[in-house]
């Protein structure tokens, strides 16, 4: 089973945060300059968070998108996070310090992306396919846990008795191993119905459970009813 170490400055959040809601932020360095939004997360082998991509504005990255530029989006590590605001995220280190991504040892050997990661099918350890990553929850406490949704995750739902458009918050602990076949679980989709709830959680609900967390290893599996769409835009539109 993977082990998730995270440390930084999301121990320290006073309430949850989805990715959706980080890549709103802009990310500032520690001389006080805008360096642009995160656009991609970078984990490592075993599935740590390592750093994250920082794009700029959507003419550049669109740009690097066309090869007309190459792409040299900053690399910010973990660790050089050290607040989290309403509006910016704020670095330790003066943007001429960090380093791109097409610098060697920016960014780890076999790492994966979250917007790699959210192309991938979710396997149970039966080989059976249940659904896509829709979205990314960090809790008050370090942890972090996939939201799990799409088509298949919805027919799955409806024969465990969920008739809701509803998603599963998948907690990293569950996750086996991440191939390009897919990233396979460590238990069979039939043991869902031991991790749910009778009923999915709705939006206030959700916001309860997940502020409530602070301590590590607490986040349990929960169908969740969806938000809104516009909260599960894919960022990767501008890679």
């Amino acid at each position: 089973m993977i082990l998730v170490v995270i440390i930084m400055v999301m121990c320290e959040i006073e309430k949850h945060q989805t990715i959706s809601e980080l890549r709103k932020k802009a990310v500032v360095s520690s001389d006080g300059l805008k360096i642009g939004r995160i656009i991609d997360v970078v984990f490592d082998s075993a599935i740590n968070v390592h750093s994250y991509v920082i794009g700029g504005s959507r003419w550049e990255e669109l740009r690097e998108a066309l090869g007309f530029i190459d792409d040299i989006d900053p690399i910010v590590p973990v660790a050089s996070i050290v607040d989290i605001g309403e509006k910016e995220i704020k670095l330790n280190v003066p943007k001429e310090k960090l380093l791109h991504k097409l610098e060697e040892g920016a960014i780890p050997e076999k790492a994966h992306t979250y917007n790699e990661l959210k192309r991938l099918k979710i396997i149970d350890s039966l080989g059976k396919v249940f659904g896509k990553i829709v979205n990314m929850v960090y809790v008050p406490c370090g942890d972090l846990a996939f939201l799990v949704g799409g088509n298949l995750f919805e027919e799955v739902s409806e024969k465990l008795g969920f008739k809701e458009n509803v998603d599963l918050l998948l907690p990293f602990e569950y996750i086996e191993s991440v191939t390009k076949e897919g990233i396979r679980l460590n238990l069979k989709m039939d043991d869902l119905k031991l991790s749910i709830n009778d009923k999915p959680l709705d939006p206030d609900e959700q916001r309860v459970y997940l502020n409530s967390l602070h301590r590590k290893d607490e986040m349990k599996m929960h169908v969740m009813k969806r938000r809104k769409a516009e909260e599960f835009r894919d960022f990767s539109r501008f890679m």
